[in-house]
């Protein structure tokens, strides 16, 4: 689980651990890490954390070399790390620019890469990305944001082709605005009655990674139903 410190990638690990399968929790910040493991401990669950910035490729070699040690297969990767930045475009530097797409498409990148090896060894694999309503919709303001998001789309069609004849699960989530920690740092005003909750989308991953092997999901939407 990259993501796993906060918002829709904790309350994901919950829930997965909640079903009994043992979540390893990635992410930049071993303290938010560490209390979403110490969570899913008390609730009876089993969590491993991994701090990692997944940026960078070489910050995932010490997992993926216990990984291999140990034999160990993945059934599901679900990457929900990103950022947010609103900023009109002719604010926006290339510095922002840069960073934007990094953490929300590279990181995505070097995910895959890195655990599609374990994936491979999962009797229903599932790679599951955390992309946005905006990669379907144009909003102002979120242009860096969007383009990331938009890549991420098509990072998921061609991937979901590549791996088709390996019965390897690729799907994206589209969320609309969601109650999390990032929607609410981007956008303290924002109406709480157009926002989704974490659980949603959790209990949608789910469902997705549990679908029969042979079954797929490209793009899914999930969004308020007061929402534009």
């Amino acid at each position: 689980m990259i993501g796993a410190g906060q918002g829709i990638g904790a309350v994901t690990a919950e829930l997965l651990a909640a079903h009994g399968l043992h979540v390893i929790l990635i992410g930049r910040t071993a303290a938010k890490l560490d209390a979403t493991a110490e969570k899913i401990r008390a609730a009876g669950g089993s969590a491993a954390t991994y701090a990692a910035d997944v940026v960078d490729p070489a910050a995932l070699t010490g997992l993926t070399a216990a990984l291999e040690r140990d034999g160990r297969a993945l059934d599901a990767v679900i990457h929900c790390a990103g950022e947010a930045l609103i900023k009109p475009f002719d604010q926006l530097t290339i510095d922002d620019w840069d960073h934007v797409i990094n953490v929300n498409l590279r990181a995505a990148f070097v995910s895959a890469q890195a655990f599609l090896p374990f994936l491979r060894r999962s009797s229903n694999p599932s790679l599951v990305f955390m992309s946005s309503k905006v990669a379907l919709r144009g909003y102002g303001g979120i242009s860096a944001y969007s383009a990331a998001k938009t890549g991420l789309v098509g990072f998921v069609r061609s991937l979901a082709a590549e791996l088709a004849p390996e019965l390897i699960r690729v799907t994206a989530l589209c969320p609309g605005p969601v109650a999390t920690p990032m929607r609410w740092a981007a956008t303290p005003d924002f109406d709480p009655a157009l926002l989704i909750q974490p659980e949603t989308v959790a209990s949608t991953i789910w469902h997705v990674i549990n679908l029969p092997r042979g079954t797929v999901a490209g793009e899914i939407l999930i969004e308020s139903g007061l929402y534009d």
